[in-house]
């Protein structure tokens, strides 16, 4: 079923009722609006029951009328009108907009509104504007799209209704004259009376053809990121095997931790290279880390090892050194322990002043730091 727009009022004599409603149809109807029972006094009174208003477009018209053109969807918008100016209220004076709804009775949102009367018990009267949908999904979809043009509808009911309402105050007020006289007989008045508009509901029919008419979805192609990790380990494994473990931790360590590391053999960079993120800057400066091959692997690096690496080097080598590991699956295992560090990288460089309850929270230990100052400055 396709969303129905309504407007509801709370009569002092009948109590909740629909006022008018407007729908899509493919076709211009050729059958009377369904004709219940209805409630009929100045303040309920808006199309005629044997009228209807019509807007066509090249694929659709849009009808609106007293009461809706089926019988079940009378008594849905009948339902529904009940639940939002009474048992669904919102507890401020000003209204609001709910939800509520089932799969039975259909889903609502319903946007409750008063509008200022001097003659009308309290000195206002209370409205509403609510869609009814089938699919509660597509109607909550529908809520950063359709509720603030049914509050700027509301809005400007009140703003006229409001300058009547003056204008009428000016001339006579009637809330001393009540007070004086105590508890006269309330007189019931249209929407176009409280308005000081005659065309009001021809104009609330432009209005919720306009809404139930215009596009709200736009179906755009999505870019999917690409993860910042080349990672095939195979390679990377095979150097582990070769290379004493000492050189191979020193080259880990200085490549994870911004070190210049240097090689003849451009393939064995880029293996150790993977182990950072693609954009990652290689440093050029700084006392270089020579990896040298003659007939075993040697490294020549002035510094020394930290008593504990960092947790993403520990994780690395013993994925390395998992024999049940395969090539295939090392590859999205050595991935996500890479993207999990960015993303605390990243953290960090979102905040100005990490303090140490932040690092607890990211899982960041002593021993992390050095891979971090190098890590969180390339994520800025």
């Amino acid at each position: 079923m396709d969303a129905v727009l309504f407007l509801g009022h709370f009569c002092e004599s009948h109590g909740p009722c629909v006022m008018l409603c407007t729908q899509k149809c493919k076709e211009e109807p050729q059958q009377s609006p369904h004709s219940l029972t209805v409630p009929w006094c100045e303040s309920c009174q808006s199309v005629d029951l044997d009228l209807a208003l019509v807007s066509k477009s090249d694929k659709f018209c849009y009808v609106t009328t007293r009461t809706p053109l089926q019988q079940d969807l009378a008594f849905l918008l009948k339902q529904a009108i009940v639940r939002s100016l009474s048992c669904e209220e919102e507890p401020s004076k000003e209204g609001g907009t709910l939800y509520f709804g089932d799969n039975e009775r259909g889903h609502i949102i319903s946007h409750t509104f008063s509008l200022q009367d001097s003659l009308a018990r309290g000195f206002h009267r209370k409205y509403s504007i609510s869609m009814l949908m089938k699919d509660k999904i597509h109607l909550l979809n529908l809520w950063p799209s359709i509720i603030p043009p049914i509050k700027e509808i509301a809005s400007e009911l009140q703003e006229k209704a409001a300058k009547v309402n003056g204008a009428e105050q000016i001339q006579c007020s009637q809330r001393a004259a009540r007070q004086a006289q105590g508890s006269p007989g309330h007189q019931a008045r249209s929407l176009p009376q409280l308005t000081g508009e005659p065309a009001i509901f021809a104009h609330l029919h432009m209005w919720f053809t306009w809404l139930l008419s215009c596009e709200r979805f736009v179906e755009k192609p999505v870019t999917i990121p690409k993860i910042p990790i080349q990672c095939s380990p195979g390679y990377l494994r095979n150097l582990q095997k070769e290379m004493a473990d000492d050189v191979f931790r020193v080259a880990c360590y200085c490549v994870l931790t911004g070190m210049c590391l240097q090689c003849d053999d451009e393939t064995v960079l880029a293996a150790f290279r993977q182990l950072i993120p693609t954009y990652f800057k290689v440093p050029t400066t700084g006392p270089p880390v020579k990896l040298i091959k003659r007939d075993i692997w040697k490294i020549e690096w002035t510094g020394v090892l930290p008593n504990k690496l960092p947790t993403l080097q520990t994780d690395v080598e013993e994925a390395l050194k998992n024999e049940n590991l395969t090539n295939e699956m090392l590859e999205p295992h050595l991935s996500s322990l890479i993207l999990h560090w960015l993303n605390v990288a990243k953290s960090l460089s979102w905040t100005p002043n990490p303090d140490h309850n932040l690092l607890q929270a990211l899982g960041i230990n002593k021993h992390d730091l050095p891979l971090l100052t190098y890590w969180t400055p390339n994520c800025k």
